[in-house]
């Protein structure tokens, strides 16, 4: 199996938690051949560095390989790239970008400068403003629906874009666990699934399967 179907069969398990422009990007725009890196919106090598310590975060070694043991940090840049739109794609920079912000703000020092606890003391920050902004779009968009009529078309192209942590964090679970690392270290993995069973009994510790 390709991995690219490996990640469409894991977004459809996860369909409920992905963002729109995710679920795009796995379905269509990755099957473009177009080279979008030339466009405006491009990884620098601090922003790569962001990502990578971001994802490392979000997902750190522990008994398990993290996210930076898995490559997740240079997916989710290839993801970005060559899978987004240039929209969402500077949208996500911008937001990557003001993670230094939200350090200097609570630490004085960069995000890069920080230490692993203040790291997670930072994305636990924006990870509250990122489901309150979320919340704030769903109400209003529920509003606007009972106030207008408009076309779905006009009400994509009119929307707001996903907070970029909500991005962040999406794209890291879905490249972790669908990674070589993630699905056969951090998961139970069965390479020929056998019979299926409705119902066993889980014992204490049981990992998901993969």
């Amino acid at each position: 199996m390709y991995r690219r179907d490996a990640l469409l069969r894991v977004a459809a398990l996860m369909g409920s938690t992905l963002s729109a422009p995710t679920l795009a990007a796995l379905v269509t725009a990755c099957d473009k051949k177009t080279d979008q890196k030339a466009a405006a919106g491009k990884f620098t090598p601090d922003h790569e560095k962001l990502v990578d310590e971001a994802a490392e975060t979000i997902i750190p070694e522990t008994s398990t390989p993290g996210a930076r043991a898995a490559g997740v940090g240079p997916w989710i840049v290839m993801m970005i790239n060559e899978c987004y739109p240039e929209r969402d794609r500077i949208h996500f920079l911008e937001g990557i970008s003001s993670l230094d912000q939200s350090a200097q703000s609570a630490y004085k020092k960069s995000f890069m400068e920080l230490g692993a606890g203040e790291r997670t003391e930072v994305m636990k920050k924006v990870e509250a403003e990122a489901v309150a902004y979320r919340d704030k779009q769903k109400a209003e968009a529920e509003k606007n629906k009972t106030q207008h009529n408009s076309t779905a078309a006009a009400e994509e192209a009119g929307k707001p874009l996903p907070h970029y942590f909500l991005t962040l964090k999406e794209l890291t679970l879905l490249g972790y666990f669908t990674s070589e690392a993630g699905s056969t270290k951090a998961l139970d993995y069965v390479p020929v699934p056998g019979r299926y069973d409705g119902c066993i009994d889980m014992p204490p510790g049981q990992k998901a399967w993969a």
